[in-house]
């Protein structure tokens, strides 16, 4: 394929192969630099012996891609927060159950949850020793506490807190998330004493944050409903904090979430709209030069204020290179320029690797450069109305093709009506960013006709209801889709190799891409219900109790829940364990588990059976029981609790099982309770 022929290309991807694999393997600074060193050493000596030989050899380009993949595992080692000597974890030692005198700054707030406030904050102090390092802020919603503006710089005691790994199978990483973001610690705020201060330092971020604070305060006094704000603020200012649950599930079956949240999409027609509005300056002398001065200055100011998320960044050192090509008059491909962008950020944020914004993005772009070109030789029409439709229509499909591996990959679901929703909604997201651009402008002069507000809430309103009606229509949604990393990979060897047979027909390049198909359907679909598995499963659910049986692709749950249907816990496991069918019914009082026999001592307290010696013991529904006198009545080799008890009884019981040397397991720490046989 013509597109794997720019050199930047190859070395992006080494690159990225590079840091990807950082996660696997692990090797000192000094090994890192050597290999460096030796892969660098190497191409100078054969680029001497080739040029006085006047030889062309083939395996220095592998020694190239070698050398840039050891590059990415060494950009990583260098960005990772942990190599700072001044991070926190080198001069604290203790860091669970230790009181600390925290000093930090308030960088980010996250969406709440039911019980917290949560922040990323930034460690200036701790114990009186100047640290550096990220953590995880929850301030208690029931703390009298007033929650925290940006920028605030905060002093009080606390302990630091691990962050928990998943407690369920295939359930969502959240430690993972947070330690690719260099977060590896939280601390947690309730009543404690609490000093707040404008933290002294002005920096641009800080600015960027005061004017976007003046510019939310500003929307909120105009007659936009809350949902109407909220949108405005996640369109125009990155802030997606207030959207409501409903509305993100909406215009994510919808097959629209990348929405509302600030990417290419967004900045690509900012850019267009700056580019009209400045195209009068390329009739004047130098007026290229200053247009692209004044583009990227806009652009990077609204990523400024936008926050400098990783999507914003991504999006506007894409699109500046894009700028400043076309300034200079630069005949360039715009794969390359898409490499070029990914290739600097990498270098200087390996971490974007691993964020789903990137990779789709990315992803998105590049399948668009690709595969439109390709729709466009196939369908053609004169009618400029009918072709600009028709080309939302083309962007849409070749966008979709990309992404649609990663899409079933991380959300394991397919809008079916995504064309549909696309054509619809990018008209109306570039309506909603230019007229709230203008809103911007004009409340900045006190100029803000009211007629405008109502236009654009009404706009607003048209778009929030045509979201919703598509995503009623859940017989286009298919989702529950299962969908591992091997059957990433091959989508995307068959997507590659598809490409290379469609550019050069062969009976050759037919053929593997026939063996790849085969390989997908084979590794990824067949396999799976072919190998026998037999799992028994006790899940951590909080205040209620959920027990599992997996007999290959069949799932039988026992569960105390009003409904399973939209269970979170349930469906992350049909989803990774493959599962295609499911029954439910109530919890028994006893199991037959391979050869043991489980006891289920539930709220009643009942234990003494008649003839019943069971080797595991379940407590759920906080019973009122002595643990020492069943322990002694049955001796059990293993006890049980899950997420339905009281954490106080957890904690009772915890203590009981350690006296009495007796096995137990706790889901509220441990995780699950699974066991194959």
């Amino acid at each position: 394929m013509k597109a794997f022929s720019y050199p930047i290309l190859k070395l992006t991807i080494s690159l990225a192969i590079g840091i990807i694999a950082s996660d696997y393997i692990e090797l000192s600074l000094r090994a890192l630099l050597g290999c460096i060193g030796l892969g660098l050493g190497t191409l100078i000596l054969t680029n001497n012996y080739c040029r006085k030989r006047k030889k062309i050899l083939f395996w220095p380009s592998l020694v190239v891609l070698f050398v840039m993949g050891i590059l990415g595992l060494f950009s990583s080692k260098i960005n990772a927060p942990e190599f700072s000597k001044s991070h926190y974890s080198h001069q604290i030692k203790s860091t669970t159950d230790t009181l600390h005198e925290l000093e930090f700054v308030v960088q980010k707030r996250l969406k709440s949850n039911p019980y917290n406030h949560r922040y990323y904050v930034e460690l200036i102090r701790a114990d009186s020793v100047s640290v550096s390092g990220m953590l995880l802020l929850n301030l208690s919603k029931e703390s009298n506490v007033d929650t925290f503006k940006i920028n605030r710089r905060v002093i009080t005691s606390t302990s630091f807190k691990e962050i928990k790994g998943p407690l369920n199978p295939f359930q969502f990483d959240y430690k993972n998330y947070l330690k690719r973001h260099g977060i590896y610690h939280q601390i947690s705020i309730g009543d404690e004493a609490v000093l707040v201060f404008e933290y002294p330092t002005k920096t641009i971020r800080s600015c960027a944050e005061k004017i976007r604070e003046h510019l939310i305060e500003q929307l909120q006094q105009q007659s936009f409903n809350p949902t109407e704000s909220a949108i405005l603020k996640a369109l125009l200012l990155g802030q997606r904090q207030d959207i409501s649950s409903d509305i993100y599930e909406d215009y994510t079956k919808a097959g629209a979430i990348h929405i509302l949240a600030i990417s290419g999409l967004h900045v690509g027609i900012i850019l267009l709209i700056l580019q009209f509005l400045l195209k009068p300056l390329g009739f004047f002398r130098y007026g290229k030069f200053l247009q692209t001065v004044l583009i990227l200055c806009v652009l990077w100011g609204f990523a400024m204020v936008a926050g400098l998320s990783p999507s914003v960044v991504r999006a506007v050192t894409m699109f500046s290179l894009f700028a400043i090509a076309k300034g200079l008059k630069r005949t360039t491909n715009a794969l390359n320029t898409l490499a070029v962008s990914a290739f600097i950020l990498l270098l200087i944020r390996p971490g974007f690797c691993f964020d789903v914004g990137f990779q789709l993005s990315y992803t998105a772009v590049a399948s668009i450069v690709i595969v439109k070109p390709i729709l466009d030789s196939w369908w053609v029409v004169k009618n400029r109305i009918a072709n600009w439709v028709l080309d939302l229509l083309k962007v849409s499909i070749a966008a979709q093709i990309g992404v649609l591996p990663l899409s079933l990959f991380y959300f394991h679901q397919f809008p079916g009506l995504f064309f549909v929703t696309n054509l619809i909604i990018i008209p109306c997201l570039i309506l909603v960013l230019t007229l709230g651009i203008l809103v911007l402008v004009l409340m900045g002069i006190d100029k803000l006709p009211e007629l405008l507000v109502e236009i654009l809430g009404k706009l607003i309103q048209f778009m929030n209801g045509f979201v919703e009606w598509v995503a009623s229509k859940e017989s286009f949604l298919f989702d529950q889709i299962s969908f591992n990393v091997k059957a990433l990979l091959l989508s995307y060897l068959i997507l590659f190799f598809g490409g290379v047979f469609y550019h050069k027909r062969s009976f050759k390049n037919l053929m593997i891409l026939g063996i790849a198909v085969l390989s997908f359907q084979v590794f990824a679909r067949q396999l799976p219900s072919l190998i026998p598995k037999k799992t028994f499963i006790i899940f951590h659910q909080s205040k209620q109790s959920l027990i599992g049986f997996q007999t290959d692709q069949y799932l039988e749950i026992h569960h105390d829940l009003d409904s399973i249907k939209k269970n979170r816990t349930v469906n992350n496991f049909k989803i990774g364990a493959a599962i295609k069918t499911q029954t439910s019914e109530s919890i028994r009082r006893l199991y037959q588990v391979n050869n043991k026999l489980l006891l289920v001592v539930d709220s009643l307290g009942i234990y003494n059976l008649k003839s019943v010696r069971p080797n595991w013991i379940l407590l759920r529904q906080s019973p009122k029981i002595n643990l020492n006198r069943l322990i002694e009545s049955l001796h059990p080799e293993l006890i049980i609790w899950d997420g339905s008890n009281y954490n106080s009884y957890q904690k009772r019981w915890k203590l009981t099982c350690i006296a009495k040397k007796i096995p137990f397991h706790q889901t509220s720490e441990k995780g699950a309770f699974l066991l194959n046989f």
